[in-house]
C-alpha cells in the first residue's frame, strides 16, 4: 500500500486534475490519495465566512462554486450532473452556516471546521469522479469517518490508537485499487468535525501512512522536494536528495515551508519512508525523508523564520527559584503561545525566547499579569519585547560530530552584518539558531548559505572609478573568469561607477559595460549603496576605489559601517588627518571587515605586507628611503639618458605614466602622501604639514595656467636640469627623487645618490624601497619592481581583492 498526498498548487485547474489522475494511474500497487482544496480555495472561504455583509459574501461563494462548476465542465467526467447537484448543495449549506455563524454570539469551531474543509471535500470528489470516469475502481472515503483528534479544535492532534481502531474495523470492497479521501479534516471524540491545522492534508496523509502500514509516502507539490536553502532567497539553492527524520523535523521546525513538523511524526512512528516529489516534474527524484540518509552532508541546509518578537526577562526572582520557568512557559502555553527559541544565561539571571509577533501583545499582558507582585517588588525587570526579528537556522547531523561549525555560522552572520542577539542549539544538536533583525536577513542569510554550500569563494565587486587604473582591473577580472573558476574563485562585478553616474548588473563582468554607463542616469548616493548592500544579493561585497577623489575617500567610514569591505588605490584617505585615519580603522574592526590599500604605496609591490610581516617576526625599523614614484623614476631616466625634461615628461603623459596633469606629479605630493602612509605603518603619528617636500619643480618656475600652458613652459627648466644631471655625473653619482623617514622626520625631495646608494640603479618606471632595521643592517632589505602605468596598479588592486576572500579549510557542505 502507498499514500499519496497531491497539494493545492497540483490541483489549481482541470490540467493539474489530469495531470494528478495520470500520476496516480501510472502506479500499480493500491494506494490511499489524499487531496488539498483547489489553489486559493481555502483561503476564499476564510474571507467568506468572516464577511459580514451578506451580499458581499455570497457573491465571494457564487464566484467560488463557479470556478468548481467550469473545472468539472473541463474534465469530462460521466457524473458531471451529480457533481453539479453536489456544488449546489454545497453553496445552500454554506449559505446556512454563514446566517448560523454571523447570528450567533458564540463562536462555534465546529462549524467552521465544516466550512474551512470544503475545498478539500469537493477537491476529492472532483479527483474520485474522474478516476471513476476513467475506468479505474475507486472509492471515496470520508477522513472522519477514520481520524479521531483530540486538541484545540481548529489545531487538533490525531489520536492514532483511536484511528487504529476504527481503520481496522473498516471494511473496503475487495475490487478498489484507489481510495480517495479529503485532507486537513477529521473528527473528535463526539464524531463532530476538527481540523488539523497548518498543512493538515500533508498530516492526514502521513497519518493514514501509518494506519494503513503503507510501504511509502508521497508528498506531491510544486516543488521538487527540500532544498538546502529558500529558493526565493537563494536562487543556486540545491535539492537535497536525502535527509533524515530527525533533520526533516528540525528544519520543518525552523521554518522551511515545504513540509510541517507533525507531518514526520506518525511515519517516523513506523519508519515510513516519505518522498516529497514535484506534480509539475516528474521526472525529478525529489527528496527522501527516512530513518537514515545516504547524504551524509554535516550541514545540510540553512533556514529563516521572520516576523519574530524575541522576549527577554530578567531579575533577580529567576535566580535559583524554583518553578520560575515553569510559571513563563506555562502562563504562555495557558493563551496557546508556541516558543520557537529559548536561550537562557548560565547564570539564571535572565531567559529570552522567541515568539511569534502577532502572538506579542498577549503575551506581554499574559505575563505582566502573571508576574505582576515579582515586578511591584523589583525582583523582575520591565518585559522587553523586540519585534521585527529573524531567526537564522543551520541543520545537519554534523553539527553533534564537527569541531567549529558553530563559529563558522556565527561568523557568516556577522560578516553578513548581522547584530546576533540570541543564541540557541538544540539539545538535539541537529541545528543552531541565531536571532537578528528582519532588516539584516537577507545579507546574512546569504553569507551562511556561502560559507556552507558554495564551494566558491566568492566576492562581488563595486568599482568606483573606472578611468586608466579601474578600467584595466575590470579587464583583468574579466579575463581571469576561467582560471578563477578553476581556482574555486567567483569574482563578479556588481556595480560600476563614474563620477556622475552607475551602472549595475548581475555580471558585469561578462559583457561589455561602457554603454551600459554611457546609457545610465543612476547617480550613485551612500544611501543607493546602502539599499542594496540590505538587498541581500550580495556576497563578501567589497568597494574598490580606483580614483583619486577627496569626496570619495571621505566616505571610506559610512562604507566600511554599512558592511562593505574596502580596497583602495586613492591615497587620500590613509594620508588625511590621523583622526580621520583611525576612525577608517575603527569601523573596519567594528564591522570586521577588510580594508586593504597595498597600492598606496609601491602599485604592484608588496611593500606594506613586506613591512607588516618584518614587524610581526619581531624586527624593528629605523630608516626608510625609497623611489616612490614610477612616473618621476621614468621621467629622471630619461633625462639621464640626454633627453631634455619637458620631452621626458611629454613622453611619459603619452604612454600614461602621469596624471592627466603632471603636475600632480611633479610636484612631489603623491610622493608625500605615500611616504607618510609608510610611516603611519610602522607607528608614527604624524600629519601631511610635518612632510619636508621639495617640489621637483625649481623654485621660481611659473606652473600656473592649462595644462597645455603648463606644458608650452616647461622647456624653460630643460637647462637647469641638464645642469644639476651634469654636475652629479661628474661625481659618479645619479639624481633621484627620493622619499625618506629617519629619526621621526620625513622628507621628500630631488637628491644626489652614489654608486653604492641602493637607489642608484633604480630607473625606468622602477619603484623601489630600502629598509633598514636591526635584521638588515648595514645591509638594507630592498624592495624594488615596475610601479608605473595602469597594468601593475590594477594587479595590485586585484591581489588586494583576492585578499577579501574566506579561507576554506573544510568543505562543510560535502
Amino acid at each position: 500500500m502507498k499514500v499519496l498526498k497531491f497539494g493545492g498548487s497540483s490541483l489549481a485547474d482541470s490540467a493539474g486534475f489530469l495531470n494528478v489522475a495520470k500520476i496516480i494511474t501510472a502506479r500499480t500497487t493500491r494506494s490511499i490519495i489524499t487531496v488539498s482544496a483547489t489553489a486559493n480555495t481555502t483561503d476564499t472561504l476564510h474571507l467568506f465566512i468572516e464577511t459580514d455583509d451578506e451580499c458581499a459574501a455570497k457573491q465571494l461563494l457564487s464566484k467560488l462554486i463557479a470556478r468548481h462548476q467550469e473545472l468539472v465542465s473541463e474534465l469530462d467526467i460521466e457524473e458531471t450532473d451529480l457533481l453539479f447537484k453536489l456544488l449546489q448543495h454545497q453553496e445552500q449549506l454554506l449559505l446556512r452556516h454563514w446566517k448560523e455563524h454571523h447570528s450567533s454570539a458564540v463562536i462555534n469551531n465546529h462549524l467552521l471546521s465544516e466550512v474551512l474543509s470544503t475545498g478539500e471535500y469537493l477537491s476529492s470528489k472532483i479527483l474520485f469522479e474522474l478516476l471513476k470516469s476513467k475506468g479505474f475502481s475507486s472509492h471515496w472515503l470520508d477522513s472522519r469517518d477514520i481520524i479521531t483528534a483530540t486538541g484545540p479544535i481548529l489545531e487538533s492532534k490525531v489520536n492514532l490508537l483511536a484511528s487504529d481502531k476504527k481503520w481496522r474495523s473498516l471494511t473496503l470492497p475487495s475490487n478498489v485499487h484507489y481510495i480517495i479521501t479529503p485532507g486537513f479534516i477529521a473528527s473528535d471524540s463526539s464524531g463532530e468535525a476538527c481540523l488539523l491545522g497548518r498543512n493538515g492534508s500533508d498530516y492526514s496523509a502521513a497519518i493514514f501512512a501509518n494506519l494503513c502500514d503503507a510501504n511509502a509516502l508521497e508528498i506531491w507539490t510544486d516543488v521538487c522536494g527540500i532544498y538546502n536553502a529558500d529558493p526565493k532567497k537563494i536562487d543556486q539553492a540545491q535539492l537535497i536528495d536525502s535527509i533524515s527524520y530527525r533533520e526533516a523535523m528540525e528544519l520543518a521546525h525552523h521554518g522551511a515551508g515545504v513540509i510541517h513538523p507533525k507531518t514526520i511524526g506518525p511515519v517516523r512512528q513506523k519508519g515510513i519512508p516519505l518522498t516529497v516529489k514535484n506534480s509539475f516534474a516528474l521526472n525529478e527524484p525529489g527528496t527522501v525523508i527516512a530513518p537514515s540518509c545516504s547524504n551524509h552532508a554535516k550541514v545540510k541546509a540553512v533556514s529563516s523564520q521572520s516576523r519574530i518578537s524575541l522576549v527577554s526577562i530578567s531579575g533577580s526572582y529567576l535566580c535559583d527559584t524554583y518553578g520560575a520557568a515553569q510559571r513563563i512557559f506555562g502562563c504562555l502555553a495557558h493563551h496557546h503561545i508556541s516558543i520557537i527559541l529559548i536561550s537562557q544565561s548560565s547564570s539564571e539571571y535572565s531567559v529570552c525566547f522567541a515568539i511569534r509577533e502577532q502572538d506579542e501583545a498577549i503575551a506581554r499582558l499574559a505575563l505582566n499579569d502573571e508576574f505582576s507582585e515579582e515586578m511591584v517588588q523589583h525582583m523582575l525587570d520591565p518585559i522587553d519585547i523586540r519585534s521585527n526579528r529573524s531567526i537564522v537556522t543551520i541543520v545537519g547531523q554534523g553539527l553533534i560530530q564537527e569541531k567549529g561549525i558553530s563559529s563558522k555560522f556565527l561568523s557568516a552572520l556577522s560578516s553578513g552584518g548581522a547584530n546576533i542577539e540570541a543564541i540557541a542549539q538544540g539539545s538535539s544538536e541537529l541545528s543552531i539558531s541565531a536571532v537578528i533583525e528582519d532588516k539584516q536577513l537577507l545579507p546574512a542569510y546569504h553569507r551562511v548559505y556561502a560559507e556552507f554550500f558554495d564551494r566558491k569563494r566568492q566576492v562581488d565587486l563595486f568599482v568606483l572609478g573606472c578611468g586608466n587604473v579601474g578600467a584595466e582591473l575590470i579587464r583583468q577580472v574579466q579575463s581571469q573568469q576561467s582560471y578563477l573558476r578553476g581556482k574555486g574563485i567567483s569574482a563578479n562585478v556588481r556595480l560600476i561607477a563614474n563620477s556622475q553616474f552607475y551602472c549595475d548588473n548581475t555580471n558585469l563582468e561578462n559583457v561589455d559595460w561602457r554603454p551600459l554607463l554611457e546609457q545610465s542616469k543612476q547617480q550613485l548616493t551612500n544611501e543607493t549603496l546602502h539599499n542594496l548592500l540590505n538587498s541581500g544579493r550580495y556576497v563578501n561585497p567589497t568597494i574598490v576605489d580606483c580614483t583619486c577623489s577627496e569626496d570619495v575617500s571621505a566616505n571610506y567610514s559610512d562604507y566600511l559601517d554599512m558592511g562593505f569591505n574596502l580596497v583602495t588605490a586613492n591615497k587620500k584617505a590613509n594620508s588625511s588627518s590621523m583622526s580621520n585615519y583611525r576612525k577608517i580603522r575603527q569601523s573596519a574592526s567594528r564591522r570586521f571587515r577588510h580594508f586593504f590599500y597595498e597600492t598606496n604605496v609601491g602599485a604592484g609591490l608588496p611593500i606594506l605586507k613586506t613591512l607588516d610581516s618584518l614587524l610581526c617576526s619581531g624586527d624593528k625599523v629605523h630608516n626608510i628611503s625609497g623611489i616612490l614614484s614610477g612616473s618621476l623614476s621614468y621621467i629622471l631616466g630619461l633625462v639621464e639618458e640626454g633627453i631634455p625634461l619637458s620631452q621626458a615628461v611629454s613622453q611619459a603623459k603619452a604612454q600614461g605614466f602621469t596624471e592627466p596633469d603632471p603636475r600632480d606629479d611633479l610636484n612631489g605630493m603623491d610622493v608625500a602622501r605615500k611616504i607618510l602612509i609608510l610611516a603611519r605603518e610602522l607607528g608614527a603619528d604624524l600629519e601631511l604639514e610635518d612632510i619636508l617636500l621639495d617640489s621637483l619643480l625649481p623654485q621660481g618656475f611659473n606652473a600656473s595656467g592649462s595644462v597645455d600652458d603648463f606644458m608650452k613652459s616647461l622647456p624653460d627648466v630643460d637647462a637647469h636640469f641638464k645642469t644639476l644631471f651634469d654636475k652629479a655625473k661628474s661625481k659618479n653619482a645619479s639624481l633621484k627623487y627620493v622619499a625618506s623617514f629617519e629619526k621621526g622626520q620625513l622628507s621628500v625631495g630631488l637628491q644626489q645618490v652614489s654608486e653604492d646608494h641602493p637607489l642608484y640603479s633604480i630607473k625606468d618606471g622602477e619603484n623601489a624601497i630600502a629598509v633598514y632595521s636591526d635584521y638588515y643592517s648595514p645591509i638594507p632589505f630592498v624592495i624594488k619592481g615596475y610601479g608605473a602605468g595602469a597594468s601593475v596598479t590594477a594587479s595590485g588592486i586585484f591581489s588586494d581583492i583576492l585578499q577579501t576572500l574566506p579561507h576554506r579549510e573544510l568543505e562543510l557542505a560535502s
